[in-house]
């Protein structure tokens, strides 16, 4: 019952609070106007709208891809702690070694894709 309890309370706190405001700033939240959601929701997407699309799409992913990488971090250092062989504990330390360089590599392809979509839009 105790867990139920902490997870209950752990789910409430990661509730984003964002659905309730009703504004129309856009898929990035800075208010550019770029691509907003009545645009999205009537359609009315043209060939200009592709930049700010990506950049939302990216940075949506990227928020994937660290959220991925914290959780294989924690299942390495799992496995570094409870390891009972030496094997297993190989296995955590290359386990967080690749959620790192996995993560590194996403955002370095992030950072090129922005620098890409700045310069060019």
């Amino acid at each position: 019952m105790k867990q139920l309890g902490f997870l209950l309370i752990g789910y409430v706190s990661t509730i984003q609070f964002s659905f309730a405001a009703e504004n129309d700033l856009g898929i990035l939240g800075n208010g550019d106007g770029c691509l907003t959601q009545t645009k999205l929701r009537n359609g009315d997407i043209h060939i200009n709208n592709i930049p700010c699309l990506l950049k939302g799409a990216i940075d949506f992913f990227m928020g994937i891809a660290g959220t991925i990488a914290i959780i294989f971090v924690i299942i390495g250092a799992y496995k570094i702690l409870f390891g009972s062989l030496e094997q297993d504990k190989t296995k955590g330390k290359d386990t967080i070694i690749m959620a790192l360089t996995g993560f590194a590599i996403a955002s370095l392809s992030w950072f090129i894709i922005k620098i890409i979509l700045d310069n060019f839009s």
